[in-house]
C-alpha cells in the first residue's frame, strides 16, 4: 500500500500547516494509513498540485479552485471543535482512495 499524500494548507504555509500536518498523519496511522505531508500556503496549492500528485487538500486557510481531489476544511479538526467529525470524513475519503 504506497502513503497517503495530502497537502495541508494553511495561511503562511508554515506553523498551522504543519501542526495539521501532524495532526492528520497521527489520525491515519492509528487507522492503519501511511502519510507523507507537504505544507504550503493557499498561493502554493496550484504549484503543488501541478508538481506531485497529492491524494487530498486539508485547510485552515480558504482553497480556491477544483483540483481533481477532496479539498476539507480542517480548521475545527486543528483547534479542537467538531473533531469527530472531521475525521469521519477525512477517513471516509481515504477509505475511497485506490492505495
Amino acid at each position: 500500500m504506497r502513503a497517503v499524500k495530502i497537502l495541508s494548507v494553511c495561511g503562511s504555509g508554515t506553523v498551522s500547516s504543519a501542526m495539521l500536518s501532524s495532526k492528520l498523519t497521527d489520525v491515519l496511522e492509528e487507522n492503519g494509513y501511511h502519510v507523507e505531508a507537504t505544507e504550503v500556503s493557499p498561493g502554493g496549492v496550484e504549484g503543488a498540485m501541478a508538481a506531485g500528485k497529492y491524494d487530498l487538500i486539508a485547510y485552515t486557510s480558504p482553497v480556491e479552485g477544483d483540483y481533481g481531489v477532496p479539498i476539507l476544511n480542517a480548521t475545527g479538526f486543528l483547534v479542537g471543535i467538531n473533531e469527530d467529525e472531521f475525521v469521519e470524513e477525512l477517513l471516509e475519503a481515504v477509505g475511497k482512495l485506490k492505495l
